[in-house]
């Protein structure tokens, strides 16, 4: 939906605005175009797990709800967690009715109102359960047309929700909303209901059977609490989503050759129980593709664990920062030397001065003994000389950082500097590979068409790619560490005297024969002189007066004041008039 000139995204389960979350892929921006708003930029993940994943992190995990005992295979599967059935505090008087079939949308709705309004002249209270806003709005013109006052609680209207909830059980109160309201919401029935009766409770009306029966469980469940009365039934037409899927042309087809006229009702066990069976197998089809997800991501959390490892040396700035640097540091100089005189089958023809400007250039380690070949032979002991200077040049950075925090009073500048190189290229780096992940994973299906599993694929290249990601992450650090400088700030100077008083109106404003107070054009930075000098105020201040004799005499021949009794001001300074503006907008207007 489109809330202040922005296009937000409502989760269709829960009905509640998802703040903060755009699709991918230009999806966001074409719906952004296309709702006549600004359209945004391409936003760039930079972290990324699972709730599965999220919440195996915990050590221990349990949980209640009213609506598990439907997905307990998936809570085993995925968890570990069992489900325990308990009893319900009070018995449930709640009649939950057949389902109600029409062919066509149309007839549903009318149906529905039909409904509403006998249930609205008995007194009772109703809720009207919608699968998404617009099917909410829809509802909601139809019931003004029938002249019937209700409510709309939906992502649009979630800040009134506790107001909408605390009267959606009064006496021949009607509300429309979407899941939101089917979640852990308790409304409560008016006292001048006469609860005596079986059916005098909460009306629950569902306008659509969800794809998963908890949500529509969870509808059912806002009536018939702590053993209230109520009833509960839901319109379906062949129009549906759910029944468009599963078996609404053989419906229509039994219904044509029965006669059906408009507007006639379907009702009967076996249509209900062909619709739960269509619930069941949407509902195995999410979980498989919820379970192939965990999959996916399970190699992704090995990596992320990693990755959160090398932050957590970063965050503690210890000893164990330290060494994880000369880690990195080692294993960047190794990979450049062995990778540069890969070429070369023998020691002679080993480019040693090329080999020697290119740690030069890229790390600003200077090896000497690398142009030596008594005293470097062979790649290991080349690779010995380049980590040793390595090893030199990383001690000569932190002695150099510490001396610079004792220069400046600034303690453990060393460890500062070393936490943030390594924060800096860690997420940077990090960023970049979620992004390329996210491009194989879209790509990998396709290779189910050459006869080949696309998660063992995505497994194997995903590998290769962390391994690229690390050797990136070591030579970046390595590079950056080693060629930083730092240096400190000037102190800056302290803000100018602003006025302490404000003149009146008729102090600020120029009269008819004196031109606005300019600065002279030295006076664009600070404000030099002392604060304007503001005359008497009261009655006799009020009036408009011609200037005294002093202002006149300081004006020069075009009316300009003069240097000496003008305060310098900046543009961006208020302006000595009192006016409260910039110096810029108001008397400095056109210098």
């Amino acid at each position: 939906m489109v809330q202040e000139g922005q296009v937000v995204i409502v989760d269709e389960f829960t009905g509640r605005v998802m703040s903060g979350r755009r699709w991918a892929d230009g999806l966001h921006q074409a719906v952004e175009a296309k709702e006549g708003v600004q359209v945004k930029g391409e936003t760039q993940t930079f972290a990324t797990i699972t709730i599965q994943n999220y919440f195996r992190m915990y050590d221990k995990l349990a949980g209640m709800t009213g609506t598990a005992e439907t997905e307990e295979t998936e809570f085993y599967s995925i968890y570990g967690l069992e489900v325990a059935v308990i009893p319900t505090h009070r018995p449930i008087k709640r009649l939950d009715q057949v389902d109600r079939i029409y062919k066509t949308r149309k007839e549903k709705h009318d149906a529905i109102m039909d409904e509403v309004e006998r249930l609205h002249n008995l007194g009772w209270p109703i809720l009207i359960g919608t699968v998404n806003v617009d099917v909410s709005e829809t509802l909601s013109r139809q019931l003004k047309r029938r002249g019937l006052k209700h409510e709309v609680l939906n992502a649009k209207y979630h800040q009134r929700e506790a107001e909408i909830v605390a009267g959606a059980g009064q006496r021949a109160a009607i509300t429309i909303a979407t899941n939101m309201a089917g979640r852990g919401t308790d409304i409560k029935l008016g006292k001048d209901l006469d609860l005596t009766l079986e059916e005098a409770g909460l009306q629950i009306i569902g306008t659509e059977r969800h794809e998963s029966r908890r949500i529509d469980r969870q509808l059912r469940g806002r009536s018939g609490r702590q053993g209230d009365p109520g009833q509960s039934i839901f319109f379906l037409s062949l129009e549906d989503d759910l029944m468009r899927l599963f078996g609404s042309d053989r419906i229509a087809r039994w219904m044509d050759k029965s006669g059906a006229e408009e507007g006639e009702v379907i009702t009967g066990g076996l249509v209900t129980r062909a619709i739960e069976q269509a619930q069941k197998r949407v509902e195995l089809q999410n979980f498989q593709q919820r379970k192939r997800l965990l999959e996916y991501d399970d190699v992704m959390n090995q990596q992320r664990e990693v990755i959160y490892s090398l932050r957590l040396f970063a965050l503690e700035r210890g000893e164990e920062l330290k060494a994880e640097a000369r880690r990195m540091i080692e294993a960047a100089l190794e990979r450049t030397v062995t990778q540069f005189l890969a070429g070369a089958e023998r020691p002679e023809e080993y480019d040693r001065g090329g080999l020697r400007e290119a740690l030069a250039i890229q790390y600003m380690v200077t090896a000497d003994q690398i142009t030596d070949a008594d005293a470097a032979p062979s790649i290991e002991r080349l690779v010995e000389v380049a980590k040793a200077e390595g090893e030199q040049a990383f001690q000569r950075k932190v002695e150099y950082l510490a001396d610079f925090g004792k220069t400046v009073g600034i303690p453990d500048v060393d460890t500062q500097v070393l936490s943030q190189v390594m924060l800096n290229v860690l997420d940077e780096r990090w960023k970049d590979h979620l992004y390329d992940l996210d491009q194989l994973r879209n790509a990998i299906q396709y290779r189910a068409w050459g006869q080949k599993d696309p998660l063992v694929e995505y497994k194997r290249e995903a590998f290769e790619m962390f391994e690229d990601l690390i050797r990136d992450i070591q030579s970046t650090f390595t590079e950056r560490f080693l060629k930083i400088q730092v240096s400190a700030e000037p102190p800056r100077p302290a803000p100018p005297p602003r006025p302490m008083a404000r003149p009146t109106a008729a102090q600020s404003a120029p009269t008819a024969n004196a031109d606005p107070v300019r600065a002279p054009s030295g006076a664009d930075d600070l404000f030099m002189g002392p604060p304007p000098r503001v005359g008497p105020s009261g009655p006799a201040a009020s009036a408009p007066r011609a200037p005294s004799t002093a202002v006149n005499s300081s004006l020069g021949p075009v009316g300009r004041p003069a240097a000496a009794t003008v305060p310098e001001v900046g543009r961006n300074d208020p302006c000595p008039c009192g006016s409260g503006k910039k110096y810029k907008k108001c008397h400095g207007a056109g210098r």
